[in-house]
């Protein structure tokens, strides 16, 4: 799976998702922590999420000549 950057030239768009109590309380201490809307906490743990995706992407993606290289 890809995950690409979002577009900058698209607005917000309204997600409606059914999460865990356990997620729940998380966001809601991030969005107390930070002093931010829900929104916006959900937006930092999004941002944080896709970004470490990304780097593990990155990193197996390194590993794998490394891997082909090997008898």
């Amino acid at each position: 799976m890809l995950i690409q950057e979002a577009r900058t030239d698209s607005g917000p768009k309204e997600l409606r998702v059914k999460i865990g109590v356990e997620y729940h309380l998380k966001l809601h201490a991030l969005k107390l922590l930070r002093g931010k809307r829900m929104s916006e906490a959900v937006e930092e743990a999004l941002a944080y999420y896709f970004e470490r995706v990304r780097l593990e992407q990155e990193a197996a993606a390194a590993e794998l000549p490394a891997m082909r290289d090997e008898p």
